[in-house]
């Protein structure tokens, strides 16, 4: 089956008169199909002043820069070069023009093989839709006091160095991930956003994320957000073979074993004798299981 992902978008200015969120889509061209494809999502902080060109620039930088990276990095990799390239620019260029500071959170997803990769800063959020649980994957970086959720501890272009919050994790045939601003998850809970990503379709048909992405945004309208509404949707409707990255990253997340002794079997290798042993490490021999022949 080849890889294929359905993507919708929608925003709004909502009651502001500007509107400072910002979201992108990139796919690869011919040749780069082994890169996967990049989203982003960003909400430019009002206060500053130049938040609009904030979350503009570091969303388009992000999803255009990141089809010039090495396909052998891995994807965070290539992600945090590119991120801490463009926040570098940005609080230097806000250093010059204080007061009028210009500030964005950034949330990043990358679809690659049979894996996904999330980088996150500030109070934009991803979610994913998986087998009918939705499950919030970023976590908003903002004063831990109800009256001053909407303070930021981190962003792009606040400090000359940013800690990124970096995810990555399996793909799955059916997967939703959904992306939002703040002025969408804030008035909306997250059964009401499970309902809207869950909406009846069938699975393989296109345009199903615009309709979804385009009832979150209303919906928040409609709650009476008062901020800007962004949302974006993308749907996993048919995946690659697994990457020689994708065997990797999973062998990673394998248990590690106890100490082996003689007799103890792992992958299919019988541990027959101890080789050495210097009190740290221990080196053994082994040989493959076989069946015994059975007798006639």
């Amino acid at each position: 089956m080849a890889f294929d992902i359905d993507i919708g978008f929608a925003t709004l200015a909502g009651r502001k008169d500007v509107n400072e969120d910002f979201c992108a889509a990139m796919l690869p061209k011919p040749g780069q199909q082994g890169m996967g494809s990049i989203v982003a999502i960003a909400d430019g902080v009002s206060t500053g002043g130049m938040g609009q060109e904030a979350a503009q620039t570091t969303v388009t930088s992000l999803v255009r820069d990141y089809y010039g990276t090495p396909e052998t990095w891995d994807t965070t990799v290539a992600l945090d070069r590119i991120i801490g390239a463009q926040n570098a620019w940005l609080a230097g260029l806000n250093r010059r023009r204080h007061p009028a500071l210009g500030l964005t959170t950034l949330t990043a997803l990358v679809l690659r093989g049979q894996s996904y990769a999330l980088a996150h800063v500030g109070d934009t959020r991803a979610y994913l839709l998986r087998e009918g649980r939705m499950t919030q994957l970023t976590t908003d970086h903002v004063m831990d006091h109800p009256d001053l959720r909407h303070q930021l501890l981190r962003c792009v272009g606040a400090e000359d160095r940013l800690v990124m919050d970096y995810t990555q994790g399996d793909l799955q045939l059916g997967d939703v991930f959904v992306l939002l601003s703040d002025g969408v998850h804030n008035v909306m809970s997250d059964k009401k956003l499970q309902a809207l990503a869950s909406a009846d379709a069938p699975p393989n048909v296109e345009g199903q994320a615009q309709r979804i992405s385009r009832q979150m945004v209303d919906a928040a309208i409609a709650a009476g957000t008062p901020d800007n509404a962004t949302a974006l949707v993308v749907r996993v409707l048919g995946l690659l073979d697994a990457t020689l990255d994708d065997e990797n990253r999973r062998a990673l997340t394998l248990p590690v074993p106890g100490k082996l002794r003689v007799g103890d079997s792992l992958d299919g290798l019988t541990v027959t004798a101890p080789v050495a042993d210097n009190g740290v490490n221990v080196l053994l021999s082994s040989q493959v299981e076989c069946p015994r022949p059975e007798r006639r």
